[in-house]
């Protein structure tokens, strides 16, 4: 806790994280050397996890907003290139990975499984092929082409567009009228497949960024027909700080309200970030606006995470950085140039350098630092962690090289005695395992049976999800209610693990011994959208779909007639395919229902790994215990010379040095990381 405080104060930058995260690799490698074969009660197998976790450690920040709220500007004005193109519609329910990579590289996934890649091309190209695959055409701007793409991508290509399906899109969309435009409908969707529908973008990029270790993903808007499916919440779930971009006018925003409400998880709200953009536009009201942004969400998230920006004032600041005059600014684009005038003016009138005032007045300089500080503090925490559980081993070699010098030493000057000193511990091991008998049976009654606090805990979340699952109006409510159950569930196995090995360590350290043995329980993950699938299947019905056809005459085999030469009676229905029907209301239904199981099936998986646990920290006691014996009979067996005694003492001496070197590297070490 302390440790945590202290980091709330600093000021990290992820570059110094790099760093420091190096330096600790070597101070792993170097206590893995002096260890060696000695039980220091530090889990080397979860330390070492815990390493390799932070060599493949990466910072992912999701950038989400509203359609047209400037995510793509914000985004190029954080990695410092226009890359992203600006002017358009996003229309790909895909989302948009980008990273930093030593060469130009491009790779679309569509939902057929091909996959498109472009390496090494100019900047104008990746730009113009990211504006064909994830923009509106201006032609279809009035249909629903989100809806459209998402319908082909899960059920196939469409044979043809009826009232049915029209009647689903403007159900989903919202839109009315759409059988005036059933021709842009057709001609959209018949031009459209799986082969031609992307399901992710990953552009790589050598941005002139600082860090490398970044992910950041565009997501589609979340006001964007269709809703946030379950690839981008996912994303939302994992994201180590989540950005949402929001004009600053007006400043209440309901699709805000409703994301934090009904679509990120409760832990994914301690990673949100709202950034209010265009703050240029309104910069007399700027200060205002930003005020009542955070006295109207103060319930909601800190108001030290709202933020007011303009990225093209960043953009401007950037081209200024790279060598361009403001006149050549102005010339290039129109988004820039009324920006470059007013803030020209404005530089002379603060007495301002013409890349102060557009970095000033841009909100970045504020933003970028909390941003990194935020998002290293965590990662930052956890190498201090690692130090001080490496720090905690060490202090247990020198404990246990100092006993046995004490040992050896005794055994030189007195061999009767020493065997004295050895029979006298083997009688104390005796009482410390009856000792332990009797703290195993009142940790049972503790921790085990129908009253204990695991069982209550596991009882309440069951009754308070049910609930939820329930009463959740939409799959989005759904899924997030699970994820949050998901979360509480682990919080609870792992602090009830914690008092566990909490009591054991205070009970044992009564009589001088020391409890470090952990435990790790999984909580069993649930695919959601393979739960979904099924259900879908469960209660979709088979329609044929039928399309009127006119025979010829010939055709008609009863051309002989006269009123058959008229094509209204030659008109016959032909099947031309078979499409699945979804009962919205019972599939939901059933979802429901097959969560509601599949949570009670994790509650009590859970508990089963519980009471495994429980019996883990009552073997790892017996490990104990069977270890200490062990070596005081090795003892006795091994009566030495006393050259060889010296000579042992010396390399233990010798180690104890080397360990005590080490310690104080890592003291000094935490005492930068806390400054």
């Amino acid at each position: 806790m302390f440790m945590e405080r202290a980091l709330q104060k600093g000021n990290f930058r992820l570059t110094d994280y790099k760093i420091y995260k190096q330096q600790i690799f070597q101070l792993f490698e170097n206590y893995k050397s002096l260890r060696g074969e000695i039980n220091d009660g530090i889990d080397l197998k979860s330390l070492e996890t815990r390493i390799e976790n932070l060599k493949n450690n990466q910072f992912l920040i999701a950038v989400a907003g509203e359609v047209k709220a400037g995510k793509s500007t914000f985004i190029n004005s954080l990695i410092k290139e226009e890359i992203l193109p600006t002017d358009v519609l996003q229309a790909t329910n895909a989302l948009i990975e980008i990273f930093y990579s030593k060469r130009p590289y491009l790779k679309i996934t569509y939902a057929s499984g091909k996959i498109e890649v472009i390496e090494e091309e100019a900047k104008e190209i990746l730009k113009e092929k990211l504006k064909e695959v994830a923009s509106i055409p201006e032609d279809y701007r009035d249909i629903p082409v989100n809806l459209i793409d998402l319908y082909i991508v899960e059920n196939g290509e469409l044979m043809m567009i009826d009232d049915d399906f029209i009647k689903y899109l403007e159900e989903r969309s919202g839109i009315e009228n759409l059988k005036e435009l059933k021709y842009k409908i057709e001609n959209y969707a018949f031009s459209r497949s799986r082969d031609n529908i992307p399901v992710k973008i990953e552009l790589g990029y050598p941005f002139p960024w600082e860090f490398d270790e970044i992910r950041l993903v565009d997501m589609p808007g979340v006001n964007a027909i269709g809703g946030i499916h379950d690839i981008s919440f996912s994303f939302l779930d994992k994201a180590n700080a989540i950005l949402f971009i929001h004009p600053i006018k007006p400043v209440e925003s309901e699709s805000f309200k409703r994301f934090i409400a009904s679509v990120i998880t409760n832990k994914s709200k301690e990673n949100l970030f709202l950034i209010l953009t265009h703050s240029a536009v309104f910069l007399e009201e700027r200060e205002r606006l930003l005020e009542e942004a955070k006295r109207i969400y103060q319930n909601l998230i800190s108001p030290d995470r709202i933020f007011a920006v303009d990225s093209v004032l960043k953009l401007i600041y950037e081209d200024l950085k790279k060598g361009k005059t403001l006149e050549e600014i102005k010339k290039e684009q129109k988004q820039k140039r009324k920006w470059v005038v007013y803030f020209k003016d404005l530089a002379e009138e603060e007495k301002l350098d013409e890349k102060e005032v557009f970095i000033k007045y841009s909100g970045f300089e504020e933003l970028v630092p909390a941003l990194e500080n935020f998002l290293v503090s965590a990662p930052f925490l956890e190498l201090l962690k690692i130090l001080e559980l490496i720090k905690e081993g060490y202090k247990e070699q020198i404990a246990i090289y100092n006993e046995t010098i004490r040992l050896l030493q005794s055994q030189k000057k007195d061999r009767e005695e020493f065997l004295a000193e050895i029979e006298r511990r083997q009688i104390g091991l005796k009482k410390l395992e009856t000792y332990c008998y009797f703290v195993l049976e009142e940790a049972a009654t503790v921790f085990m049976g129908v009253d204990s606090p695991i069982e209550n805990s596991l009882d309440q979340l069951k009754l308070d999800y049910y609930d939820k699952f329930i009463k959740s109006a939409d799959i989005e409510e759904l899924r997030k209610y699970y994820r949050d159950a998901e979360n509480e569930l682990n919080v609870v196995v792992q602090e009830s693990l914690k008092n566990i090995s909490k009591f054991f360590r205070e009970k044992l350290e009564q009589v001088g011994e020391q409890f470090k043995e952990e435990y790790n329980i999984q909580i069993p993950k649930i695919d959601f959208s393979a739960i979904e699938e099924t259900c879908k299947r469960a209660v979709a019905k088979k329609e044929e779909i039928i399309k009127e056809v006119v025979e010829s005459i010939v055709e008609n085999w009863n051309f002989l007639k006269p009123w058959k030469w008229l094509k209204s009676s030659r008109k016959k229905r032909v099947v031309i395919g078979v499409r699945e029907v979804l009962d919205s209301e019972a599939f939901f239904k059933t979802l429901k229902n097959n969560l509601i199981e599949t949570f009670i099936e994790v509650v009590e998986e859970l508990r089963d790994q519980f009471y495994r646990a429980f019996e883990f920290y009552k073997k790892s006691i017996g490990k104990l215990l069977n270890e200490k014996r062990a070596y005081l009979e090795n003892l006795k067996k091994e009566l030495k010379s006393n050259e060889m005694i010296d000579y042992e003492i010396l390399m233990l001496q010798k180690n104890i040095a080397l360990i005590e070197k080490e310690v104080k590297t890592i003291e000094e070490f935490i005492e930068r990381l806390l400054q």
